[in-house]
């Protein structure tokens, strides 16, 4: 029962935002001509400050371990696997628009492991939990998003050659984002309070903003239409994916903290930057934002599954 109350009270809130943006554009307080440029301003500003700065505070002390060393290519095999035979299976089995393939896809990958993985792996280990569940969260943003990016682009629907898909990986700003992220952490660069303040809390409005643009933009009387693609594409990123990692991490030698670890941050709901990054990079973004809805929603339910087991069965 603690679990579905912690599940509650992180997926709650999500929906009040939700909630907000559809009653705002309902009301005509908000035009879908400002929705459509505050999606394009998430992504081209508080997104990639928020990117960067999950990076930029990476705690310092944190020891890689072999342990951990495992876990980091752990997600980025598998994350790169689904991206790679994901994608093929769908070429050779559905005739899905390029458009709906890159988002299904990317659902599977792309969690939102910070809103719910941080205060889950919390709630399960105290603040000593907060180091592994810290290095899962770091590589799989910085992976999932480069993975993500290469994928939209091609399946933009163009005959796009490796010198255009590459300029466009490159300009993205997310990527760009991500790679000063990892310079200034290296280097260890200290950005004066003056400036560092008024970025973070700028990037600290990403998520709240893409939730109540999702909200003013999502029609649920369109879910029926996507109805078997939503649930493909929520439970390969629910139950899937977490499957995946735990069952190939059990097999190469992580226990106790690790695999509970990967349960907190990646039997999460789809991220709501996939519906952000797809209706700018040509992706369907009324799939995208179905998925995102429909995966949190359901993830109240998964996500208690997924612990009771763990639970049960000693894994935790």
């Amino acid at each position: 029962m603690d679990n579905l109350l912690f599940a509650l009270n992180v997926i709650v809130p999500i929906f009040v935002l939700l909630l907000v943006g559809s009653i705002a554009r309902h009301l005509d307080w908000i035009k879908i001509t400002t929705l459509n440029d505050l999606n394009r301003f998430i992504f081209k500003l508080p997104l990639p400050l928020m990117l960067f700065f999950n990076i930029y505070n990476m705690d310092r002390d944190t020891q890689f371990t072999n342990d951990s060393i495992k876990l980091v290519l752990l997600i980025i095999g598998v994350f790169t696997g689904i991206a790679v035979f994901g994608s093929f299976i769908l070429n050779r089995t559905t005739k899905l628009d390029s458009s709906q393939k890159g988002v299904l896809v990317q659902a599977w990958f792309r969690g939102n492991t910070i809103i719910f993985g941080l205060p889950l792996a919390t709630s399960l280990y105290g603040e000593n939990g907060l180091t592994i569940v810290s290095i899962i969260i770091i590589t799989a943003i910085a992976s999932s998003n480069v993975i993500a990016v290469i994928l939209l682009e091609l399946y933009r629907g163009e005959n796009i050659k490796a010198k255009q898909l590459t300029i466009s990986v490159i300009k993205n700003p997310l990527l760009i984002a991500a790679f000063l992220g990892f310079i200034f952490y290296l280097i260890n660069i200290s950005i004066p309070s003056i400036i560092l303040t008024p970025l973070m809390t700028l990037g600290k409005t990403a998520t709240p903003l893409a939730f109540i643009v999702l909200g003013g933009t999502l029609e649920l009387s369109k879910l029926g239409k996507n109805f078997k693609l939503i649930i493909v594409g929520s439970l390969g990123r629910l139950v899937g994916t977490p499957l995946l990692l735990v069952g190939i991490g059990w097999a190469i030698g992580l226990r106790g903290n690790y695999i509970g670890s990967i349960i907190a941050a990646m039997a999460t709901p789809v991220a709501v930057v996939s519906y952000t990054m797809s209706r700018e990079m040509g992706g369907d973004g009324e799939l995208a934002g179905q998925i995102v809805v429909v995966s949190t929603f359901l993830s109240v339910f998964t996500l208690f599954l997924w612990i009771f087991f763990a639970k049960t069965y000693g894994i935790l």
